[in-house]
């Protein structure tokens, strides 16, 4: 798992280094309020089971890899849209390379499935411009262990 965690930091850091100055001059404050925005959908999408909305995020090359190392293309990551949320919370969004044609974010994820427990998860999300849109091509997620409680 550590192998292909690490080709996959490889291959993201190879399309940032390669999109990095290419494209329009946009501000980065445009661009990142322009990626808040689809982080914003994403979240949207998930509550409101919008697939559609949510293919207009996704890449038609997207990589989705789950906390347990399995990795989901596109058709998956839509049909997993359809599932019921109850709850989906994003907080400290970072935003860790920025350019006019790649953004690199890292975020904490909370959410809950109907009839499922609430979890954590730490959401590292690749987007490139394609077709004159922020889109996800690439998604790690990997669950936040939660601290073991002690009795006292």
């Amino acid at each position: 798992m550590k192998k292909n965690i690490l080709k996959y930091i490889s291959l993201a850091s190879f399309a940032i280094i390669l999109f990095i100055g290419c494209g329009t001059q946009e501000s980065q404050s445009d661009i990142l309020d322009q990626i808040q925005r689809q982080i914003d959908n994403l979240k949207k999408a998930h509550l409101n089971s919008d697939v559609d909305l949510a293919d207009r995020l996704y890449h038609p090359n997207l990589i989705l890899t789950s906390q347990s190392g399995t990795k989901y293309d596109k058709e998956v990551a839509l049909k997993n849209i359809e599932n019921t949320f109850e709850s989906y919370v994003n907080a400290d969004i970072e935003f860790l390379q920025v350019s006019n044609s790649v953004v690199l974010t890292n975020y904490i994820n909370e959410r809950k499935y109907k009839d499922f427990d609430k979890g954590r998860f730490r959401l590292t999300v690749l987007w490139i411009k394609h077709e004159g849109e922020w889109k996800i091509i690439s998604m790690q997620s990997s669950k936040i262990k939660e601290p073991k409680r002690t009795s006292g």
